[in-house]
């Protein structure tokens, strides 16, 4: 079973991906990214982080399930060989989403998309940056994030297994239960 996490920047998937990895054995998919590594991650934990050059051969290599270029031209993607087997969870977009649904079928893949509202999911970035470190390169990247996840994540809803709110004081624990509880309806016992 594979559970996607679909959200605009600061909807918390990554907080609801660490719960159902942590407290649900989800095993986390670790995408590839082109971007740099923030404070704190570890390369092969968080994210491998690669150059362009060597993403761009992979691509070329048909590796990806799915791949996408996201803020600031960075591109991430999965590995197919990521998705053959045991419960998995990942974050995705919903062209990451499409890809994904072509290339490994929609048997197995159950797709959550979370949503939060603007004032939360400008808060979250803001807080991530820091509240004394945020200068004016940050403000246009919440500006084009917005302006980007507006269009990307239109109509999606329509597309996707649930829709779940994550908005300021949402509690994560529940939030997985009902994603889980949810996957258990359509799909059955997890574990076969």
């Amino acid at each position: 079973m594979i559970i996607t996490l679909l959200g605009a920047s600061g909807s918390g998937k990554s907080k609801i991906e660490n719960e159902l990895a942590t407290h649900y054995g989800f095993e986390k998919i670790v995408s590839y990214t082109t971007r740099e590594p923030r404070e704190g991650e570890i390369n092969g934990k968080d994210y491998y982080f690669v150059n362009n050059e060597t993403f761009n051969e992979m691509t070329e290599d048909g590796l990806f399930a799915e791949y996408d270029k996201y803020s600031q031209n960075r591109l991430y993607g999965s590995l197919r060989m990521d998705y053959v087997s045991g419960n998995r969870v990942v974050v995705i977009t919903p062209y990451g989403l499409q890809q994904l649904k072509e290339n490994c079928g929609v048997g197995n893949i159950f797709s959550v998309l979370i949503k939060a509202n603007l004032g939360t999911r400008i808060k979250r970035y803001i807080d991530r940056c820091g509240v004394n470190k945020f200068n004016f390169d940050d403000k246009n990247e919440i500006a084009a994030r917005v302006e980007r996840d507006f269009g990307a994540f239109k109509g999606v809803e329509k597309e996707v297994d649930l829709v779940i709110h994550n908005n300021e004081g949402e509690d994560i624990p529940l939030l997985a239960k009902i994603i889980v509880d949810e996957c258990k309806r359509k799909y059955g016992d997890l574990n076969k």
